[in-house]
């Protein structure tokens, strides 16, 4: 496997799991917002619990690990390859 960033995938595993989570959780919160009662918005936040968080707690856990260094470094390698990217 390339690097991370070096390849088709630009985040790493953890990266990816804690990106998602979080758009399909301010995604579910903001509609919340809106419609407080709507049984599918209850329903899609109950099946995202039993189905996701425990692994994007995990991999948020990993992020958290990382020290300031670490973080630059990917932020640096992340915008780099997608700057390398939009100019090809």
């Amino acid at each position: 496997m390339p690097p991370a960033g070096t390849g088709r995938q630009l985040l790493d595993a953890d990266e990816a799991r804690v990106a998602r989570a979080s758009r399909e959780l301010t995604k579910i919160a903001a509609a919340l917002v809106s419609r407080p009662m709507d049984r599918s918005l209850h329903e899609q936040m109950r099946a995202f619990l039993a189905r996701e968080s425990e692994a994007s707690l995990a991999s948020w856990d990993v992020l958290l690990q990382r020290t300031p260094d670490q973080l630059r470094e990917r932020i640096s390698t992340v915008l780099t390859v997608q700057a390398m990217r939009k100019a090809s």
